[in-house]
């Protein structure tokens, strides 16, 4: 097993108002949240429940279980069946935040909005 300061971070961005960062970022510190108390982000790995038809064709990744007629490529058509499907990680998500909340995945941008202040820790 590594040592523990092998996986600590060793560089981190601070987003201060409405910023973007573009790094492989592991995890990100809302340190104050806006008003809106959201955060932007592109990343991967981040699913999403959809009724049937949910997906505007260009926002959903197909998964191993789309049949072909729901697919064009690796992407979700805009006519499939409901379930869960991965976004696709070159769109920006909304998700919420509060001053406090770490939020930990396998981010490749964090955008703040004014009045946010967010500790990017970068891999």
């Amino acid at each position: 097993m590594a040592h523990p300061t092998h996986s600590f971070p060793k560089q981190f961005a601070l987003i201060n108002g409405a910023d973007t960062v573009t790094a492989d970022i592991f995890a990100i510190q809302i340190i104050t949240a806006a008003s809106s108390g959201t955060v932007a982000v592109k990343a991967a790995g981040i699913f999403e429940q959809l009724g049937a038809n949910g997906s505007d064709g260009n926002t959903h990744l197909a998964n191993a279980d789309t049949p072909d007629g729901q697919r064009t490529g690796n992407n979700l058509n805009t006519t499939h069946d409901a379930g869960f499907y991965e976004r696709r990680s070159d769109v920006s998500t909304t998700l919420p935040s509060a001053a406090g909340n770490t939020i930990y995945g396998d981010f490749k941008s964090v955008t703040g909005a004014s009045g946010d202040r967010i500790l990017c820790y970068l891999k």
